[in-house]
């Protein structure tokens, strides 16, 4: 999703601005005169697929590809049963998903296989593991479910099958510098103090946006998508399958590119589409029962009306659900439900996506005619790797998307 936005200043880049000479800004200078770094940024919350390619370009190697999209559904697992053992609500695992894949949009891939009880410091950072966790601990603070990172670290290397009391860490020596002379650290405090450093770059990566640029509304996609159902009068199998999608999508960077109300209305739209009847499922209303006109509903819905959502972001977001399944059927939790034989069509189930996106290509789509040309985006000061020490050296402002007004005010004046 392109987030248009009004302009700044003639001459700004949208998202950062160097606000070094500013009065506004404090600690522009030091006691030499010499001016600090300074910067103020705008979040981000959504990019368009060009956008996301360019930055994974960047800080996924081509042959590191494949080993990162299998890494991040094992990381989904591993998030899954951690967010399972400690009883958080799911929108825990939709938020920490978020941010480990916007993580590795500004942050390089790693995934080396290395003994954790013998890396130091920095390797640890490194680590798609500890990467995780350090998400899973921002996102219980901000979904009000917190946990002490302790806690946290106790469950998650009894996953890993972990000896979290071995000793002989090799972290850094007292100077600070990596490679310095083993300790006695063990590898429960290596990996907090990892954690810790991992948290604060996070936070600024995220422009310390705890909404994920949801104005309207601050529930996650799986919640969203059983209060739709619900609204619209959809029973219980239906909306069970319209769950499925969802949990299926948390595991995609699609929340990445539209917002969460915008991604539920198109599962139930798909899944009415589908007209699902094959479901397996351990409990079965009575009222199920009885038909459901899936049509009139589909039919009746409103985008913008009812649900505040413009119409081709639903769509995009369809069309990705769409191809999401075509080409990882197999490998979906939907697919754990639903026979592998559709009866009706005596079809493997792939074939109803297919057959369903094919009567969706002329949905209007978003424009992004802005985003393609790859000039553009190297010249999108957004998009280029963040300077994590610009806060410790001079000032870092951080504001949110919807904020920009009153920046552009700030601009002017400093114009003056």
């Amino acid at each position: 999703m392109s987030v248009k936005t009004p302009n700044t200043h003639p001459g700004i880049s949208p998202g950062v601005v160097d606000s070094s000479k500013s009065n506004l800004t404090p600690n522009g200078s030091n006691l030499s005169g010499k001016p600090r770094p300074s910067v103020t940024q705008i979040s981000r919350p959504f990019f368009t697929s060009s956008e996301l390619s360019y930055l994974h370009s960047q800080t996924i190697a081509d042959s590191k590809k494949l080993v990162f999209t299998q890494r991040k559904h094992q990381i989904f697992q591993f998030v899954f049963q951690i967010v399972k053992a400690l009883k958080f609500p799911l929108r825990v695992l939709s938020t920490s998903m978020n941010y480990y894949q916007r993580f590795y949009l500004f942050n390089k891939f790693e995934d080396e296989e290395k003994d954790e009880s013998t890396s130091d410091d920095n390797e640890l950072e490194k680590d798609p593991y500890v990467v995780a966790l350090t998400c899973v601990f921002l996102a219980t603070k901000n979904e009000d479910c917190i946990k002490k990172l302790r806690d946290i670290q106790v469950v998650a290397n009894k996953i890993r099958d972990i000896d979290e009391t071995s000793k002989g860490h090799n972290g850094s020596g007292s100077n600070g510098a990596s490679g310095g002379s083993r300790n006695s650290d063990s590898l429960a405090e290596a990996q907090r103090k990892a954690i810790m450093s991992l948290e604060f770059k996070l936070l600024q990566l995220i422009k310390f946006d705890f909404i994920n640029g949801t104005v309207l509304t601050l529930d996650s996609i799986d919640s969203l998508t059983i209060q739709f159902c619900k609204k619209l009068g959809i029973n219980y199998k239906i909306s069970m399958f319209s769950w499925l999608i969802a949990f299926d999508i948390m595991s995609t960077p699609l929340c990445l590119m539209i917002p969460s109300h915008c991604i539920s209305l198109a599962i139930i739209i798909v899944t009415l589409n589908l007209k699902p009847s094959q479901i397996t499922t351990k409990f079965t209303p009575v009222e199920d029962l009885s038909e459901v006109n899936l049509e009139e509903i589909l039919e009746g819905i409103d985008c913008y009306e009812q649900f505040r959502c413009p119409e081709p972001l639903v769509n995009e977001a369809i069309i990705y659900i769409l191809d999401y399944y075509i080409h990882q059927m197999n490998y979906s939790i939907l697919n754990e439900y639903i026979p592998a034989i559709d009866e009706e069509t005596g079809k493997e189930q792939v074939f109803k996506f297919m057959e369903l996106k094919s009567r969706f290509n002329d949905l209007t789509k978003m424009n992004q005619k802005s985003c393609l040309k790859r000039q553009l985006l190297e010249s999108d000061e957004y998009l280029k790797v963040w300077d994590y020490s610009v806060a410790m050296k001079g000032s870092a402002r951080f504001m949110l998307s919807n904020k920009r007004r009153r920046f552009s005010e700030e601009i002017d004046l400093e114009a003056v």
